[in-house]
């Protein structure tokens, strides 16, 4: 029988196949720019007779009048394009807008040295900052050895802590949320629970989130604070980015919460609107969630700044990340470092080595297996880890000594398992 499917047809195989109207109009208006850094073209659609989208689209150097061009470099910022033709209406709204005042909480880097750092600042000035591949293999076996003699005098260090707070126990069961958010959403869980263990959700509060992001922390809190109820309590939000979908736009209740856009390192915190209109509230209480490096040092002097200037200053929670990112000027525990016989150039040398507890290698447990050599000094990938883990510790140290010569007793606590996140620690100061 005449069969006329394709089986019958020897040349149906070899027909390129058609590409279809939906593929090509797709093809069609995609950006013709190359976007270097992703190594491929750019994703977004173009209009009718372009041939690039609109932040891509290439500017003359000649008047737009004269060009025909759409899009020139903004003034304010020439990282990013704006539409001539709107030029006016985007510097009204462009983050890269300059402020219409000085807001009066706003002192350029008062929080990044404190009148107790003058010794230090002085003597730390002239040392030479040196990479860790030129540093000789005994002048670093020396500095780990001291590094792990400081570690041991302070004993046991840190407290196993696994708290949750109710507040999240619906959230956490829910199972369209991915593993990233299910992180997310236990850390924030677990930092909640030890404010809740240290009795700091008290009404009459002001909680401040430093370094909020998109104020998934601070959301949270809003709505201990409309439920639990904590009458005459409120919520700040800091943080020196603008970010778009922001949690804490979802608070129901206005007039608890504020965000307020400045850098730490700027940040006089008695002076901030909500806080000067709280006066009567019994204290304020700062928390924030992977505060990175040099951030957490700036957030703990702008707390110990803030209680000497009447603001009643309760206590601080902070889930430390990003050792590497400290920097000796604004670090809050030079003094102590110095008393301990570290150095700057030392200390430069130990935020180095911070990487080797959390960076991993990159490679599969078998290539682990195979090519974990010694190296230069003679240690092996785990003695590494294990000496990184005791570079950001000793950090921490230096850390509770100056929040302990300020006045709050001072701990460490695993405030999640390592599963969740190798950044595991919090530091936790309570007023005494």
């Amino acid at each position: 029988m005449g069969d006329t499917g394709p089986e019958s047809d020897p040349t149906a195989s070899k027909r390129p196949k058609r590409q279809s109207t939906t593929d090509q109009s797709q093809s069609a208006v995609r950006c013709k720019y190359f976007v270097q850094r992703k190594k491929r073209y750019c994703k977004m659609t173009v209009g009718t007779g372009k041939e690039y989208c609109g932040e891509h689209e290439p500017t003359a150097a000649e008047p737009v009048a004269a060009s025909g061009a759409d899009r020139i470099p903004c003034p304010l910022d020439p990282k990013h394009s704006v539409s001539a033709a709107k030029l006016e209406k985007h510097l009204k709204i462009c983050n890269a807008r300059p402020p219409a005042e000085q807001k009066p909480y706003l002192v350029p880097g008062i929080n990044c040295t404190s009148s107790d750092d003058e010794q230090s600042e002085a003597a730390g000035r002239e040392e030479k900052v040196t990479k860790l591949a030129d540093i000789p293999p005994a002048e670093l076996l020396e500095l780990i050895g001291k590094v792990s003699a400081l570690y041991e005098s302070a004993g046991p260090l840190i407290k196993e802590e696994s708290p949750r707070h109710s507040i999240l126990a619906d959230e956490l069961t829910v199972e369209g949320y991915g593993p990233q958010t299910l992180k997310h959403l236990v850390q924030s869980s677990a930092l909640l629970g030890l404010a809740e263990q240290c009795d700091f959700l008290r009404p009459d509060t002001t909680f401040v989130e430093f370094g909020a992001g998109k104020g998934q922390v601070a959301y949270w809190l809003a709505r201990i604070v409309e439920t639990a109820p904590l009458a005459r309590s409120a919520v700040l939000l800091v943080d020196r980015a603008s970010h778009r979908h922001k949690k804490d736009n979802k608070i129901e209740t206005r007039e608890i919460v504020q965000r307020v856009r400045a850098d730490i390192a700027d940040l006089e915190l008695h002076r901030v609107e909500l806080i000067e209109a709280g006066a009567g509230r019994s204290g304020v209480v700062g928390i924030g969630k992977h505060l990175c490096g040099a951030a957490t040092d700036l957030a703990l002097r702008c707390l110990v700044r803030s209680g000497t200037s009447g603001t009643a200053v309760r206590g601080c929670l902070f889930a430390l990340c990003c050792h590497h990112r400290c920097d000796w000027r604004t670090f809050a525990g030079k003094r102590f470092l110095l008393e301990s016989g570290i150095t700057r150039a030392e200390f430069e040398s130990i935020v180095r080595m911070v990487s080797w507890a959390v960076c991993g290698t990159g490679r599969s447990r078998e290539r682990q297996q195979e090519d974990d050599k010694p190296d230069r000094c003679g240690m092996t990938r785990p003695e590494r880890e294990a000496i990184g883990r005791r570079c950001k510790r000793l950090l921490d140290i230096a850390r509770l000594r100056y929040m302990e010569r300020h006045g709050y007793e001072a701990s460490l606590k695993y405030y999640v398992t390592s599963d969740v996140t190798l950044e595991n620690v919090c530091l936790v100061c309570v007023k005494k």
